[in-house]
């Protein structure tokens, strides 16, 4: 893997830097591998479908990939990949549970129970379905099966604030102040996703134009006083039926890209 594509946020040496002053270096350093070994599932499942990365940041509660043409990739390959991760430290917590079954000294059952505890957390961190998370990503898969993927990024950013606004209150409520650093990176990140939502739809009409994917389950859409934009799928070769006739997806984001090429750039520049 090319050194370049690897990238760590400020926050991820802010996090390391507070558990040394703190004297909780032990905890995060097993934090620190259960999150490396996580990453390393999603990796191989993307190894295994022939995904090429193109980043990979880590950030204090994480990391995040990026891979070339991702948006123009079947919905179920995503689907995998996005659940990798988890299904690792399901198996990591499957193994030290066993561990903690043998007979073994304090020291040993002290950090076997500090890796159960992780797997435990970066599960049930993971599986929240909000953005950057692979809870965020594994329900988009979901929804990209049954709905044009405009539809679908409109219904997961009013997911997104009722889930938010739902946490929000939970931790107010019942004044969970342990978790106000996470819920201010979470607060953050789906706002963030918010806002970027249409950046995001120009990003994955970009990957349909520019990375080709003939290998995609076809589906056909009948065009009637609709946007074929409104009308678009992720994770499927698009045919549009209209006026009797059938239109593949790449006349209709050729056009677009040549009347429009000025601000299809600008979009581009934003949404990286």
């Amino acid at each position: 893997m090319h050194k370049n594509k690897i990238k760590f946020e400020p926050s991820y040496y802010i996090v390391t830097l507070l558990a040394i002053l703190t004297g909780y270096f032990n905890q995060y350093i097993v934090f620190a591998i259960s999150i490396l070994l996580h990453e390393c599932g999603h990796l191989l499942m993307a190894s295994f479908f022939k995904w090429e990365l193109d980043e990979l940041k880590f950030f204090a509660f994480g990391g995040q990939m990026r891979f070339k043409g991702e948006l123009n990739k079947a919905n179920k390959e995503d689907l995998l990949i996005s659940s990798a991760g988890v299904m690792v430290n399901l198996m990591l917590l499957s193994i030290f549970l066993y561990f903690a079954q043998l007979e073994v000294s304090g020291i040993q059952l002290k950090w076997i129970n500090s890796f159960i505890w992780a797997q435990c957390f970066i599960i049930v961190f993971n599986l929240i379905p909000l953005p950057p998370l692979d809870g965020s990503r594994i329900l988009g898969d979901i929804l990209s099966c049954f709905f044009p993927y405009r539809y679908s990024l409109r219904i997961i950013c009013y997911f997104n604030i009722v889930f938010i606004s739902f946490i929000v209150l939970l931790t107010i409520l019942y004044d969970f102040r342990q978790f106000y650093l996470i819920l201010g990176f979470l607060f953050y990140s789906t706002v963030k996703f918010n806002q970027n939502a249409q950046y995001l739809f120009q990003r994955f009409l970009l990957h349909k134009k520019m990375y080709r994917n003939v290998d995609l389950p076809r589906k056909i859409t009948i065009l009637c006083d609709d946007s074929w934009e409104d009308k678009i799928y992720r994770g499927y070769l698009n045919m549009f039926q209209f006026n009797e006739r059938f239109h593949d997806e790449l006349t209709w984001l050729q056009l677009k890209f040549r009347e429009n090429n000025k601000v299809i750039i600008d979009v581009k520049i934003k949404s990286d």
